[in-house]
């Protein structure tokens, strides 16, 4: 239902604005030179139905990516009028934009996950935003004022969260340089062109410094994250030359109807904009009936397999609401009746001990079923949440856990997800075979290298781990499996003086990390 209201509202203002664009030629009101800004603003406009149609898991940031698009689409449309009515939205435009755009760029390269000064940030890039709007209600001087410390505030607040975290800057623009290079040189070939093309044409380039810096930040950002194609609805229906072939005969018949009732170019523009717009209904349409189990007429496609994921995931959520029925509920109604002979102490010691088997329960198949990541946290933070919850897991064990673990440190989507499970099974292990009373976690990570470190001071050995049977204890031989899958190694040592060491090495890749993020 919530995926239904943002393709709605992405719906309604791709409408609107094809209204408006309408409107504005039809009865002249706009003298554009060129038709870049229509040109740019549709291409921004069918970005957003794309990468709508392709967020499956209603990702915030990518709704907040198309929001942004959605917005600059108007601005550079209303950017050329001089009505005083449509000078204030523009003028509304630039704080709301701005504020966006640091608060994207923020969510997108941290995946939406905690980091310093986070909370500082948004509350200062809110408070400022707000304090600009307040501003044009009182004067253009205080607008300009208000808005200057805005821009000022909020670029040197990001440019100081992302020195602090250089490390990961640098990480994301290691891995996703092709993606960022491949769109400065489309875009600079692209403008060349259009630059000896028009050379003759009065004020051909102007406006570029706004058209250049939202091309290079569209194509970029949509290179990274979609790096799959066939991942919207249609796809489940046709083919990709299928898709090419209609989209080409579409657009083909659209330009000869256009020839034949003598439309410009930028009506053309507006006949586009309904075809994508048609398409984007379509891709609504069919996203709900598959959804909904109704569709007869399928094929394998990316969204289709997507799509029996989140199914899976269902089956889950029934899985775990017959575990509370099962294993929680009747344990709740047996302590319910014995609480009418509280008062004996035999009674009391088996609530007791109800309750304390009722707790452990609960943690573990709540970790089993969906560790806590919380993102307003960092790494560090939740890493060591999980190690204090395994601690209170088991009471009757007495070890004590260091964590070394910078806080700075950072994992991008899935690596957090798949070092909080290989934890959460290592640190388990030690709890229950481990005879001593220390454990060691170490967790770093440079250079793209993932390294974890868990040992205790027991008396095993490496060789008694590593001959045990797998088919009766499949704790070592799936994090194996899952290790050596990934790119990683595995290696089981003595600790010194006493002890078992088991250090996992694991390739951290970035560039599907974006894609994983979204879908």
């Amino acid at each position: 239902m919530k995926s239904l209201v943002s393709k709605s509202l992405f719906l309604t203002n791709y409408l609107l604005l094809i209204f408006y664009m309408s409107w504005n030629i039809n009865e002249k009101q706009t003298v554009i030179g060129s038709g870049v800004p229509l040109l740019i603003s549709s291409l921004m406009l069918i970005d957003v139905t794309y990468i709508s149609s392709c967020n499956i898991r209603e990702s915030k940031v990518m709704n907040l990516f198309c929001g942004l698009l959605a917005l600059d689409s108007w601005y550079l449309l209303l950017s050329f009028e001089e009505g005083q009515a449509t000078q204030v939205i523009l003028t509304a435009l630039h704080p709301v934009i701005c504020y966006l755009s640091i608060k994207f760029i923020l969510m997108f390269l941290f995946q939406g996950s905690g980091y310093k000064f986070r909370k500082v940030t948004n509350l200062l890039l809110f408070i400022t935003c707000v304090g600009s709007l307040v501003g044009i209600a009182i004067s253009d001087r205080a607008f300009a004022c208000l808005f200057g410390i805005q821009f000022l505030a909020g670029w040197l607040s990001f440019f100081l969260v992302l020195t602090c975290h250089r490390k990961r800057v640098a990480f994301v623009l290691k891995s996703e340089w092709k993606c960022i290079l491949f769109s400065v040189v489309i875009i600079t070939t692209f403008f060349i062109a259009y630059y000896n093309a028009t050379i003759n044409v009065k004020n051909h380039i102007a406006n570029f410094g706004i058209y250049l810096p939202m091309l290079l930040f569209l194509m970029s950002i949509h290179g990274i994250v979609v790096k799959e194609h066939g991942s919207y609805p249609l796809s489940t229906v046709f083919t990709k030359r299928q898709t090419a072939l209609i989209l080409c005969l579409s657009l083909l018949a659209l330009w000869l109807m256009a020839a034949l009732i003598g439309g410009s170019d930028k009506e053309l523009f507006v006949v586009v904009n309904a075809l994508f717009s048609f398409i984007y209904i379509c891709n609504i349409i069919l996203g709900v009936s598959l959804k909904q189990g109704k569709s007869r007429i399928i094929k394998e496609s990316k969204y289709n397999f997507s799509l029996r994921q989140l199914q899976q995931e269902e089956l889950l959520k029934t899985e775990f609401s017959n575990y509370l029925h099962d294993d929680v509920l009747q344990d709740l109604l047996s302590i319910k009746n014995m609480m009418t002979k509280a008062h004996r102490p035999d009674i009391q010691d088996i609530i007791i001990e109800t309750l304390d088997n009722l707790n452990t329960h609960i943690r573990e198949q709540m970790q089993d079923y969906h560790p806590v990541i919380l993102k307003n946290l960092t790494v560090r933070e939740n890493y060591q949440n999980l190690i204090e919850a395994i601690s209170q897991s088991f009471p009757q064990r007495n070890i004590v856990v260091s964590f070394d673990c910078s806080d700075s440190l950072f994992l991008v989507d899935p690596y957090n997800m798949l070092i909080y499970r290989l934890l959460k099974e290592l640190l388990t292990n030690v709890f229950k075979h481990s005879a001593g009373n220390r454990a060691w976690v170490m967790l770093t990570q440079e250079n793209g290298i993932i390294e974890l470190c868990v040992s205790d001071d027991g008396n095993a050995v490496p060789d008694s781990l590593l001959a045990i049977d797998k088919s009766k204890h499949k704790g070592i031989a799936s994090i194996t499996e899952q290790v050596n899958n990934m790119g990683g190694s595995i290696t089981i040592s003595d600790n010194s003086p006493h002890g078992i060491c088991i250090q996992i090495t694991l390739p951290m890749k970035g560039d599907v990390s974006y894609q994983y993020f979204v879908s």
